[in-house]
């Protein structure tokens, strides 16, 4: 009867830590909540209120991992002052990666201010056949440059086309341009 008790005991005790092993492994990965260093500053943004003489101009596009170069034809190409605090966040968002190329951090949600501010400084443009796009009457500043460049790829299963799946990404970059100067970027993925 004791060996009974001990043995059941053993068999539960590995169930559970069996369970919690199966749910701890195929949990999916959530990286941790960015710390924002930065607060959103109205007065930040100030300086791109009034229309100038600078312009960017560029052009969006990706790579395959064949090499090949998918412009972002008919992309809308979106333009943000680089304030601190949206500097910040496009940092997050795009560039700070884990070893295995996934987001090191999780975004926390944008401050209402700056959601209901950014639309009157937002500005976007859409891009020729060749990702070519063009922001003329900007003031002088640093800004923050994306669009998302989609393309359609077959989806097969052994020797057989099922369809067509929709693959792509977001391309970004960042310029900083003085009055009456014309800066040229490349929109891609660094």
């Amino acid at each position: 009867m004791e060996k009974t008790k001990t043995l059941l005991a053993i068999m539960f005790t590995l169930t559970l830590a069996c369970g919690l092993l199966f749910t701890v492994a195929c949990t999916p990965y959530q990286p941790p909540i960015a710390q924002m260093v930065n607060a959103f500053q109205e007065s930040e943004l100030e300086p791109y209120a009034k229309p100038g003489t600078a312009t960017i101009t560029g052009q969006a596009f990706l790579k395959t991992r064949g090499g090949e170069v998918k412009y972002g034809a008919a992309c809308e190409v979106i333009l943000w002052p680089a304030t601190p605090y949206f500097e910040e966040r496009f940092d997050i968002i795009y560039l700070k990666k884990n070893k295995n190329g996934w987001p090191a951090f999780t975004v926390p949600e944008m401050d209402e201010d700056a959601k209901n501010k950014l639309p009157t400084y937002e500005r976007t443009t859409i891009a020729d056949g060749f990702g070519n796009f063009e922001f003329k009457n900007l003031p002088a500043g640093k800004y923050l440059l994306r669009c998302s460049i989609a393309w359609e790829v077959p989806a097969t299963s052994t020797y057989v086309i099922l369809g067509l799946n929709k693959t792509g990404g977001t391309a970004f970059a960042k310029a900083t341009v003085s009055e009456g100067e014309t800066v040229k970027v490349i929109v891609t993925i660094l």
